[in-house]
């Protein structure tokens, strides 16, 4: 019997604070197109799991070291999109709300960023240790415009690819001081890229395969070089691997808990207080400018969004009867931002 013997090169597992467990299964991870035909090419296999999942490479053991059959050449990438299974994802995240529709979120192994038990992280935030706008990039697919202005003559623009040294040229003369530049990315490899005019960086985008963008919430890359710090690397100089088991961590977000309370059915009701008493209190305050008949009130401080629902938040008149003892928490697809802060809506009626 041929027995064949796998091993993970590395693993990539989404951790988020509204869960009790830690763990998201929100977000499911799929190679792209051009991710999937390298991995046939190099006999690898990639197994999505309920937090993630691993790529697995054929091994064989030698001296006690699991050593890889093919291994891989400096600068080997392998990308994977990210696809949203949760809709209210975003909201229960504390993600930015109003970034553009073409920007997503991108997270890859050349940071040098380990988590409080040592473990390596793919996000760019070394002090919060946590997904943030310093992951977002643009992502841009078949061309990309530029619009400059200059005096000058004429002027150089170049795009490069950062990944892979492959370098877009353009030079345009001056028509009324403007340059409109325009590469065709369909020309050059998919990756990270930055737009550069006479030397000056102007731009950083990430190039996608237009079949793979949409629905794309955003996109990991793990890079093997053999010049990765020794907490990220997974294959050796002897080509024997040491699974890395990355990680991208999510907070969830915090909200104003605001309940909007209308009087349909107890016309008695002149005043409403809403308070939590038990446990760690919370307190909130009747705003002004409701419309006769309703009661807005809401949280005086922003209020983790949580897996775990908070009891014990009751609603009582303006004699301090009780009317409800225990109010809901918010729903997750209610999420408001107004000025400085961000609200979670909660109707009731009485």
């Amino acid at each position: 019997m041929i027995k064949i013997k796998y091993k993970a090169l590395f693993d990539i597992e989404f951790e988020h604070s509204f869960y009790q467990s830690g763990k998201s299964a929100d977000l499911l991870l799929v190679p792209t197109r051009d991710c999937q035909m390298l991995l046939n090419t190099l006999g690898l296999r990639f197994i999505a799991g309920e937090y993630g999942g691993a790529l697995f490479t054929k091994v064989n053991t030698v001296d006690n070291k699991d050593v890889i059959h093919n291994a891989l050449r400096n600068g080997t990438r392998f990308s994977f999109l990210i696809k949203l299974k949760l809709s209210t994802f975003e909201n229960i995240s504390q993600l930015n709300l109003i970034k553009p529709r073409t920007s997503k979120y991108y997270f890859n192994n050349l940071v040098d960023n380990l988590s409080a038990t040592s473990e390596p992280l793919l996000v760019a935030n070394t002090t919060s240790k946590i997904v943030s706008d310093s992951d977002i990039l643009p992502f841009v697919s078949n061309s990309l415009s530029y619009v400059h202005t200059n005096t000058a003559a004429s002027q150089n623009a170049e795009l490069r690819f950062i990944d892979n040294d492959e370098v877009l040229q353009q030079q345009l003369a001056n028509s009324n001081n403007i340059f409109n530049y325009s590469f065709d990315l369909n020309k050059a490899s998919t990756g990270r890229a930055k737009l550069f005019v006479e030397g000056a960086e102007k731009a950083s985008i990430y190039s996608i395969n237009p079949a793979d963008v949409a629905d794309t919430f955003g996109m990991v890359e793990i890079f093997y070089k053999n010049d990765l710090p020794t907490t990220y690397q997974f294959q050796n100089n002897d080509n024997s691997i040491d699974t890395k088991h990355y990680k991208i961590a999510f907070a969830n977000r915090l909200t104003k808990w605001r309940y909007i309370v209308t009087k349909r059915f107890n016309q008695t009701v002149t005043g409403v207080k809403i308070a939590k008493a038990n446990g760690t209190p919370i307190a909130f305050s009747v705003g002004a400018g409701a419309p006769p008949g309703v009661f807005i009130v809401a949280s005086n401080n922003m209020l983790p969004l949580k897996e775990a629902p908070v009891t014990g938040i009751k609603l009582t008149d303006q004699s301090d009867n009780l009317i409800i003892a225990n109010l809901p928490n918010p729903p997750l697809h209610l999420i408001k931002t107004e000025g400085a802060d961000t609200f979670s809506d909660i109707f009731i009626t009485i």
